[in-house]
């Protein structure tokens, strides 16, 4: 089928309300996730203790203008017919004008704001105040549900609130935000926990071939979320993923309903769209985007196992399927599902030879060709997916990437080019390499004292210039996920040292990084990373205790220890199914079967790597 150029549209996850808790999410702030004890009432009495779903009050007779502010965001976490209860603390035309959400609206802020005072007299009168209010942001969830971590981790924010007397009571008038409406929505981290929950919609790569995971979030009380999420898929993806990312469904596609029949785990999608689009292919991408999202257990436990995807009426079944229920081993996705056997570890003896310790082998041989030898020392190595291809950066303070064809370096009688190790780029001080599942090779350094990525692509050609997010000063990590589309990396900014997720867009021959934020802001030095599985990364950071090992999610919540290793520099992983490997500062690989285990030392060796 010819390929549909795709089209801007806008992508709204709905802000509505949900009867049942799903889990409870947590932004990036240290400390662990509790029960959270609410705030007093004005007058003192503690609300209650509760995991998720506060009890909310309304304003009582009496209350200050602070206390009415102070109150009014506490209950503007509580989404139930649309913010009822808040909307007592407002006047009737601040109450029209408030329309929390969808947009870039929705602040997180470290703990509950302090609030000022009622301003000096001569800037008020009997009849009206304003009230100041201060706090430390964390992020804001955009217009798409992603959560995007402040500069810094934290930065300061000041509102201010104008209040009027109404019927001698004190009421909210004046809201923060610009112009006639206020869609401002401020939420303490505690709150934000109660009030969101984790989800991923699911979208393809420019090849229509894997899907990339769009972390969002949804507040827990919404009404339907199967609904919002499969509404959310017939648009194509904003922000970070613009232009990286693609949806399956053609325009004019519309959701009529989706239901979940009582004690059934299969979602009944009903579907409207353009005859003429409801082709195989088409109805296949649609298929594998819904079953992926409504069915992912990244963030907890999925209700749903199945989807049925009715089009126009009818039930769709894939091609040679008796069924109309889809799951997920119709549609398989390797990019998503960590390898399920042993993967061959690669590293670098003392003298800068590679060798290979194969998957479920005690002992290491060296990798085939020059590689393999010594005669060109090599100080780094990156291995692609395929097992194919090895990079390697020279002694010469990294100035020289060279590539080999481990495979054909493999066959009997080789010849001495086959054997050989290639420059394939010169004159970049390099700190990082990653191969793609199309076998092409990304660096990165710097070029003269400045930050650069390079992209080699897999067919041959010359390099590819890569345009950076702004701000970046130095690279000193950089992965690419199995996806092809994300890549995290480590990054200096003015601000300090933080890991940093993008997307790659191709545009023609011109390519470019597209950042989604900052992730790990809990982390006080992150120095190397590698991809554990689709939605969270392992991050060596060296504290002042030493260096720690983190699990990272993508979607810019709180980072998670895992262990503690004297001497760690860095660390690979391919998944649940493969044992850590961390390189030390002594020159040994020290080896540990999973997140939060021991750790030892079984081989002499540095710059270990998994395929990637």
């Amino acid at each position: 089928m010819a390929r549909r150029h795709p089209q801007l549209r806008w992508l709204v996850v709905a802000l509505a309300a949900l009867t049942t808790v799903a889990g409870c999410a947590e932004v990036p702030i240290s400390g662990p996730l509790q029960s959270t004890k609410l705030p007093a009432t004005a007058g003192g009495q503690q609300q209650g203790t509760r995991c998720c779903g506060p009890i909310m009050s309304p304003p009582q007779p009496g209350w200050s203008p602070s206390q009415i502010v102070t109150n009014f965001i506490v209950a503007s976490s509580d989404f139930t017919e649309n913010h009822a209860i808040a909307r007592q603390y407002l006047t009737g035309g601040a109450s029209a004008s408030w329309q929390p959400g969808p947009g870039p609206a929705v602040t997180v802020i470290a703990s509950a704001p302090q609030v000022s005072p009622e301003l000096p007299p001569q800037l008020n009168s009997q009849k009206t105040e304003v009230v100041e209010i201060t706090a430390k942001e964390l992020g804001a969830v955009n217009s798409t549900g992603q959560y995007i971590p402040a500069p810094d981790g934290q930065k300061p924010l000041t509102q201010w609130f104008g209040l009027k007397m109404v019927g001698r009571q004190w009421r909210i008038d004046s809201l923060p935000g610009a112009g006639r409406v206020s869609r401002e929505l401020l939420l303490s981290k505690d709150f934000f926990q109660l009030a969101y929950q984790p989800r991923n919609l699911y979208y393809f790569d420019p090849a229509y071939k894997n899907l990339v995971p769009d972390p969002v979030f949804l507040p827990v009380n919404t009404a339907d979320p199967a609904t919002v999420l499969v509404n959310a898929l017939l648009a194509e993806p904003q922000g970070w993923l613009e232009s990286a990312a693609y949806s399956g469904f053609p325009a004019g596609s519309r959701s009529v309903r989706v239901q979940i029949p009582p004690g059934s785990k299969t979602a009944i999608v009903d579907l409207s769209m353009p005859r003429t689009a409801a082709d195989r292919a088409t109805l296949a991408e649609m298929s594998a985007q819904l079953v992926w999202t409504l069915t992912s257990t990244s963030y907890g436990s999925r209700t749903i196992q199945a989807v049925k995807l009715d089009v126009n009426g009818r039930a769709w079944k894939p091609p040679g399927s008796a069924s109309a229920v889809q799951d997920r081993g119709d549609y398989p996705q390797p990019c998503l599902q960590p390898p399920s056997g042993h993967q061959s570890l690669y590293f670098l003896t003392a003298s800068g030879a590679a060798r290979v310790l194969p998957a479920r082998s005690t002992s290491s041989q060296p990798v085939p060709g020059q590689a393999g030898t010594s005669e060109l020392p090599l100080s780094s190595i990156a291995i692609s997916p395929s097992q194919r291809y090895l990079a390697g950066t020279g002694p010469a303070a990294g100035g020289t990437v060279y590539v080999s064809d481990l495979a054909a370096a493999a066959q009997p009688h080789a010849s001495e080019s086959a054997r050989a190790l290639h420059a394939r780029l010169t004159g970049m001080k390099v700190s990082a390499a990653s191969w793609d599942h199309q076998d092409n090779l990304w660096v990165a350094g710097s070029i003269h004292g400045r930050p650069a990525v390079r992209m080699l692509p897999g067919k041959g050609g010359a390099p590819l210039i890569v345009t950076l997010p702004p701000g970046i000063q130095q690279i000193t990590a950089f992965r690419v996920a199995p996806d092809g589309v994300r890549v995290a990396l480590i990054v200096s900014t003015r601000a300090g040292q933080h890991v940093l997720l993008a997307a790659v867009v191709h545009s023609g021959n011109q390519v470019s990084l597209a950042g989604a934020g900052t992730l790990g802001a809990d982390l006080t030095q992150p120095t190397a990373l590698s991809w554990y599985d689709a939605d969270h990364l392992l991050v060596v950071d060296q504290a002042d205790s030493g260096p720690q090992l983190f699990e990272v999610p993508v979607n810019g919540d709180r980072s998670t220890f895992q262990s503690i290793e004297p001497g760690m520099v860095s660390i690979t992983t391919a998944g649940p199914h493969n044992n850590l490997f961390a390189s030390l500062q002594t020159g040994q690989l020290a080896r540990s079967s999973g997140l939060g285990e021991l750790w030892s030392t079984p081989l002499l060796g540095r710059d270990a790597t998994y395929p990637g």
